[in-house]
């Protein structure tokens, strides 16, 4: 029986990402935005979860994104004003922002 549970396992494949995410509109409201993408053929399920996920976050309605990119800007402008943890977190805050930017400009498929 063990043996059949583990060619159930072997055999599953992804075929659909769903991913969803609730923001923070504060006054205790919130907004649920979600996608639900087919995985193609030869993609890994890993890479259409991540697309989903950075295109759901660009789609921030109090642009919180935006928020902390301009931010570590700042902090990365003042470095003297700032510890060396912080300027490194914000150099790699608006690297993750500049890199995922072009790739949710237009729908994940």
């Amino acid at each position: 029986m063990l043996c059949y549970s583990q060619l159930i396992i072997k055999n599953m494949k992804a075929t659909k990402i769903i991913y969803k995410r609730l923001f923070n509109l504060g006054n205790y409201s919130h907004e649920e935005i979600g996608i639900e993408i087919e995985i193609e053929k030869g993609e890994k399920a890993d890479d259409v979860l991540k697309r989903a996920k950075q295109f759901i976050l660009a789609q921030d309605p109090k642009n919180e994104n935006e928020r902390k990119y301009n931010e570590a800007l700042s902090i990365v402008k003042y470095k003297q004003n700032h510890s060396w943890q912080d300027v490194v977190d914000a150099e790699k805050s608006i690297e993750e922002y500049e890199s995922g930017k072009n790739i949710v400009d237009e729908l994940p498929f």
